[in-house]
């Protein structure tokens, strides 16, 4: 099954370095033009500058990328990247403040080079669709750079935590590689040089599956880039694996949120219609405004409800029958039916969407709820959080789940660790 490997890391040389926190940045997808703008002017050494290079006036297509490519090369010429000299695992530590519940909490991660394979072999399984547009920004970056610039975040089975317990235990007592603090969550690296431990980590994976969480697009732009340089008679040997992160299923630190639902632009008749809809499918209980971040907390993404936010105020919905759902999409699997953003899409969005309207998406329960007084035919749509266990379900059955459907915190930052394809 799932093949992974140490490697070669890159990462940012902490004697060339202030402050770590001022290179590293979240992951290319979720960085905002302002947030691109202050990264920027954090640091000249800033990673953004390699994966989320910015535009400049008379730019062609590809020469931000090629950009991006002179700064990493800029950076490994100054001494601020380093290669490490001895293939290795490494562990990657989160310490952060849960957004839901305040709780603080910590996740551990191994980041390796993992063997690429079609989704058709049932090794790597996704959960999402992804959009052309994307996948040729990361390809030229990657044909640029010839490296993979940041991970993609992979969840595992590892009942009881053995095998990430194993490396934790070879790594006890040793003061991390990597710290950086950033807006109070702590990222600290450890590397694990090859050896028996690795190699048992690495054996472990031979009969298990991996699950994409985060980066289907860079997933995709790496196999197509490897087939580029097949087909072209000028493969590297590097390029048939990609830089992860391995995430257990099981870790208590695995925190996702729901990102709700804001419509706007309706008119009358797709009013009229949600109204309907509403009736024919749900049962509907008024909610108090000052009791809907309690009730979002208590609901399940299996128990076939959302609350609805309109003009009127809000209600709770949930579905009167699940054989709707049989019948509206027998052919996907059941996990892919029971859950609220798949009926939410299914009997609301899609008809509403012949109709009229936009849909954006949010994370911010306040941003929801303020959304329906922004103008008349606005509504918003707020769903309880999901869980690893819906994705797992979900893609062993084959399916994908809708769009916007997970949001994993906290993200895994880029900068710590990179890989070079032709090593």
């Amino acid at each position: 099954m799932a093949d992974i490997a140490p490697f070669y890391g890159i990462r940012f040389d902490p004697a060339r370095l202030d402050d770590l926190s001022r290179v590293v940045a979240p992951p290319y997808d979720v960085i905002s033009s302002e947030e691109q703008s202050a990264l920027y002017a954090s640091s000249p050494c800033n990673i953004v500058r390699i994966i989320l290079n910015r535009p400049e006036a008379g730019d062609g297509p590809t020469d931000r990328h090629e950009r991006a490519a002179r700064e990493m090369q800029r950076l490994l010429d100054a001494g601020v990247l380093v290669e490490d000299r001895e293939s290795a695992l490494y562990l990657y530590r989160q310490e952060f403040t849960a957004p839901l519940d305040g709780r603080r909490l910590e996740r551990w991660g191994v980041v390796a080079a993992l063997r690429l394979a079609p989704y058709s072999d049932g090794i790597v399984l996704p959960h999402e669709f992804t959009r052309g547009r994307a996948l040729e920004d990361r390809l030229e970056l990657m044909r640029t750079t010839r490296a993979n610039t940041e991970p993609i975040m992979l969840l595992y089975e590892d009942p009881g935590l053995t095998g990430m317990r194993g490396l934790r235990d070879a790594i006890a007592g040793t003061p991390p590689l990597l710290t950086a603090t950033v807006e109070g969550d702590l990222h600290q690296v450890w590397a694990l040089a090859d050896g028996p431990v690795v190699r048992a980590f690495a054996t472990s994976f031979q009969d298990r599956p991996v699950w994409i969480a985060d980066g289907h697009h860079r997933y995709e732009t790496a196999l197509t880039y490897r087939d580029e340089l097949a087909s072209a008679g000028r493969p590297i040997l590097g390029a048939d694996r990609l830089l992860v992160t391995l995430l257990p299923f099981e870790d208590p630190g695995i925190v996702v949120l729901p990102t709700h639902r804001m419509v706007t632009g309706l008119g009358a008749l797709a009013i009229e219609t949600l109204e309907a809809d509403l009736d024919r499918y749900f049962h509907r209980a008024p909610v108090a405004s000052e009791d809907v971040p309690g009730r979002l907390a208590s609901m399940r993404s299996v128990d076939g409800s959302f609350l609805v936010a309109g003009a009127n105020g809000v209600a709770h919905c949930s579905l009167k029958d699940a054989e709707t759902m049989t019948a509206r999409a027998a052919d996907r699997g059941r996990a892919w039916r029971e859950l609220d953003v798949s009926i939410l899409q299914t009997l609301i969005l899609d008809p509403m969407a012949a109709l009229g309207g936009s849909v954006s998406y949010t994370r911010h329960l306040d941003e929801a709820l303020q959304a329906p007084g922004s103008g008349a035919g606005a509504v918003s749509f707020l769903l309880g959080a999901p869980s690893a266990r819906d994705l797992r379900a979900v893609a062993a059955e084959g399916d994908r789940m809708p769009p916007k459907s997970t949001y994993f915190e906290p993200k895994l930052w880029s900068g710590l660790l990179m890989r070079r394809l032709d090593r």
